[in-house]
């Protein structure tokens, strides 16, 4: 299930609009039927912003496609954030990106994938975004097969980035 599909185009606008957020709510309530709580409207309205500056660049084409909250199918595994589109030779391209909003994080010694970070109102240990990304892109192969297009996994902190589109 997609909750969120168009163009490059098409979400830097409804994020300049700040619709976005109402656009994924709504459409989860048709497609899901189930409210959103208010620290997840927060968190998309927080997170596309982020994803708006770093699509509003003139190298990744206007038609490039989006997808935001893609429930991979015959799994239980979704996708924060998808850009797919064609690369020079025409080969069909996804990238997959985990956004995660925390300040923070440590690794944990000896059990590599994990981290530590406060999530959930506690400090808990969770999959490194990274792991989760590439674990997606393993189901996309699984699901789909290499002929059809190349995936490829990114994690992106919008807490920890914010230094980088700040300065």
């Amino acid at each position: 299930m997609l909750i969120y599909e168009g163009t490059k185009d098409n979400f830097l606008s409804s994020v300049e609009q700040d619709t976005i957020a109402v656009e994924i709510e709504s459409n989860i309530y048709e497609r899901m039927h189930r409210h959103t709580a208010k620290n997840e409207f927060r968190a998309w309205e927080n997170s596309m912003e982020y994803m708006y500056k770093v699509l509003n660049d003139q190298d990744i084409p206007s038609d490039a496609g989006i997808a935001i909250e893609y429930n991979i199918p015959q799994t239980s595994k979704r996708v924060d954030f998808l850009i797919s589109g064609y690369g020079n030779k025409e080969d069909a391209n996804v990238v997959l990106i985990e956004l995660k909003q925390w300040d923070e994080l440590e690794a944990i010694p000896g059990r590599d994938g994990l981290v530590e970070t406060y999530t959930g109102n506690a400090v808990r240990q969770v999959v490194h975004p990274s792991y989760q990304a590439c674990a997606n892109v393993n189901h996309f192969f699984t699901l789909l097969g290499k002929m059809f297009f190349t995936p490829y996994g990114k994690e992106f902190f919008t807490s920890l980035s914010k230094q980088i589109f700040t300065s």
